[in-house]
């Protein structure tokens, strides 16, 4: 009599082959990077490309206007005449609105283009856990390193709160940094962080000479910047 059991031989095949996949496939994940796109080979950048400091960030600065006697002018309503002068943190330069929100704009936009990249549950994992490998694979295809990368998903919250700011600075002050209305709305200087303690008095001849600067009306440019304008057109 045959010992041979069809069924238990189809099920031991089963058992068997179901083994040979998961081993296969346990084989494989181990060269398997985040986001997939990397080969097996490929190591991320060591160096870190992108520097907080380069990154360039506003505050608003209130500005009495002295005549060539050194007296505050008044307005016609006869309170002091001020204007709100935008200055460039990494350099202490003052820049116009439009070199300000252009600049900002154009690094919130490569800034969301890797976070989206990223995707929030790889983001998530890695800044909440400690598990950098997470990035690996997103740092090599933006030949990035993976505190980079970290350091551009913290930047974005920094960078949402500077652009509302200086959505509510174009909304209250003109071209050269006048009130465009002879009250501006407190939320508005709360948000710019604008009070006279701050305050500082100049000529209007030492105003026209800040206009005439060409940093006035030119973005910052350093490495720090073209590495993440650069990644963010291969996310």
């Amino acid at each position: 009599m045959s010992m041979f059991n069809p069924k238990l031989f189809i099920i031991m095949k089963t058992v068997l082959l179901k083994i040979t996949v998961c081993l296969a496939l346990l084989g494989c994940s181990v060269s398997i990077y985040a986001n997939g796109f990397v080969k097996p080979d490929d190591e991320p950048q060591t160096e870190n490309k992108i520097k907080k400091a380069d990154i360039p960030t506003y505050t608003a600065q209130k500005v009495y206007v002295l005549d060539e006697n050194n007296q505050r002018i008044k307005n016609e309503d006869g309170t002091d005449k001020y204007y709100v002068e935008l200055i460039r943190t990494s350099d202490g330069v003052r820049v116009s609105p439009e070199v300000a929100e252009a600049q900002s704009k154009q690094i919130n936009q490569a800034i969301l283009a890797i976070a989206t990249k990223a995707g929030l549950a790889t983001l998530s994992g890695a800044l909440s856990g400690g598990k950098k490998g997470a990035l690996v694979g997103l740092a090599v295809g933006l030949g990035l390193s993976v505190d980079d990368i970290i350091l551009v998903i913290q930047l974005k919250k920094d960078m949402g709160k500077q652009k509302k700011a200086l959505e509510a600075y174009r909304k209250s002050f003109d071209e050269e940094g006048y009130p465009i209305a002879a009250q501006v709305d407190s939320k508005t200087l709360k948000a710019l962080d604008i009070s006279d303690d701050n305050a500082v008095e100049k000529t209007t001849a030492q105003i026209q000479e800040e206009l005439n600067k060409p940093e006035y009306s030119t973005p910052v440019k350093n490495e720090s910047i073209d590495a993440l304008l650069e990644a963010a057109t291969k996310a």
